[in-house]
């Protein structure tokens, strides 16, 4: 039978001092959000209007 092994808590944080998690990704912060998902809704309009070009 395996044994599930679990990480501390501050092997998963990381060291908050230099920012560096082993576990999940930061999370980032509201203006960096809001920014990924002005490019992202960019993205898709280009990708829509490729693909209504490429229909006609």
């Amino acid at each position: 039978m395996s044994h599930h092994h679990h990480k501390s808590n501050e092997q998963v944080e990381g060291d908050p001092d230099t920012g560096h998690g082993r576990g999940m990704p930061r999370r980032p912060d509201e203006a960096e959000l809001a920014e990924r998902t002005r490019e992202d809704r960019r993205d898709v309009r280009e990708e829509q209007a490729e693909t209504e070009r490429e229909e006609d």
